[in-house]
C-alpha cells in the first residue's frame, strides 16, 4: 500500500477492516513519509498505532527509493510475494496499468471487503460515505453501482 491510499482510507476509518481481512505491507518509505514525517496529525499516530500492534507490515526494499512513498511501494511488489498494490494516485495507477501490475485504490478495497463478507452493504456504504471527501466522484459512483447501490441523485433503470 502507498502512503496516498493508506491516508485516505486512514482518515475514512476504513483502513481497520482492511487491514483485518489482508496482509496489509507498507514499505519502510511509506512509513517514513506517513508517521515519521506526519507530525502531530491524527492520521499519522493512528498508523503508527496499527504498525505498533501488527495490523500493518513495514517492510525494507533491497534498494532505496526517492522520498514517493508510490516509487517504495513498486520497488517492494517488484521484490516479488505480493498480489498487487493499493493507491489512489492517477499517475501512478496509469504507470501500473502500463506495467501490467494489479492494483486496488481504497474505494475498490472496500467493495472487495463487502463482497468478501467481512463488511456488511450497510457498513461497505458507510465506509464509502466516510471516503468520498478523498477521492474522485466516478470512483464513488462506481463502487456504489458494484455493491448493486444506485449513485446517489440517479434512479435505477
Amino acid at each position: 500500500m502507498d502512503a496516498d491510499c493508506l491516508i485516505k482510507l486512514t482518515n475514512a476509518g476504513g483502513k481497520e477492516p482492511v487491514c483485518r481481512a489482508f496482509v496489509v505491507v507498507i514499505p519502510v518509505g511509506v512509513k517514513r513519509e506517513v508517521v515519521d514525517g506526519g507530525g502531530d496529525r491524527p492520521d499519522a499516530a493512528t498508523v503508527d498505532r496499527n504498525i505498533q500492534a501488527g495490523l500493518l507490515v513495514v517492510a525494507a526494499t533491497a534498494g532505496a527509493c526517492s522520498r514517493k512513498g508510490e516509487d517504495w511501494a513498486l520497488a517492494l511488489y517488484s521484490e516479488g510475494g505480493f498480489d498487487g498494490i493499493c493507491s489512489d494516485d492517477r499517475r501512478f495507477l496509469a504507470k501500473l496499468r502500463t506495467l501490467g501490475i494489479p492494483y486496488l485504490t481504497p474505494a475498490a478495497l472496500i467493495v472487495v471487503l463487502a463482497r468478501k463478507g467481512c463488511l456488511s452493504k450497510a457498513e461497505a456504504m458507510a465506509h464509502l460515505a466516510a471516503l468520498a471527501p478523498f477521492v474522485s466522484a466516478d470512483e464513488c459512483t462506481v463502487a456504489r453501482l458494484k455493491l448493486g447501490i444506485a449513485a446517489e441523485g440517479t434512479a435505477r433503470p
